[in-house]
């Protein structure tokens, strides 16, 4: 437990930068992200919210999610997540998957748009 840890392929990969954001989105800054974010689709009472105080708060439909987070330049984005209840529901969103797997965020218009580490699309928002 007190040894360095070893480094493997895998955790290189986990800890490599994000891939940049694509052209066609804008990179979010911390204050655009500030605020109430709903889902394109799921469950309606799904939602993910971002306070100023850098603490996001959210929904997958039936369980409270909520964690940390902070942004950097090109739109980078850490999130980390507390536990949370785990009820089943129907039409679930996996919030904090998206939240805490993005390190990117973009918008495209007005929406916001989490990417993972390799550019991947992982979630689309409005406000």
């Amino acid at each position: 437990m007190l040894g360095p840890p070893v480094i493997t392929d895998r955790a290189r990969r986990a800890l490599a930068p994000a891939v940049a954001l694509p052209a066609t989105l804008v990179p979010a800054e911390e204050r655009q992200l500030i605020g109430r974010w709903a889902p394109e689709s799921g469950h309606k009472a799904a939602y993910l919210e971002f306070t100023v105080d850098g603490e996001w708060h959210g929904s997958d439909g039936c369980n409270d999610q909520s964690g940390r987070w902070i942004t950097a330049a090109g739109g980078t984005l850490l999130a980390t997540a507390r536990a949370s209840t785990l009820a089943f529901c129907a039409d679930s969103v996996p919030i904090e998957q998206w939240v805490t797997t993005a390190r990117r965020a973009g918008l495209d218009g007005t929406a916001l748009v989490l990417l993972n580490a390799r550019g991947d699309e992982t979630a689309r928002l409005s406000p």
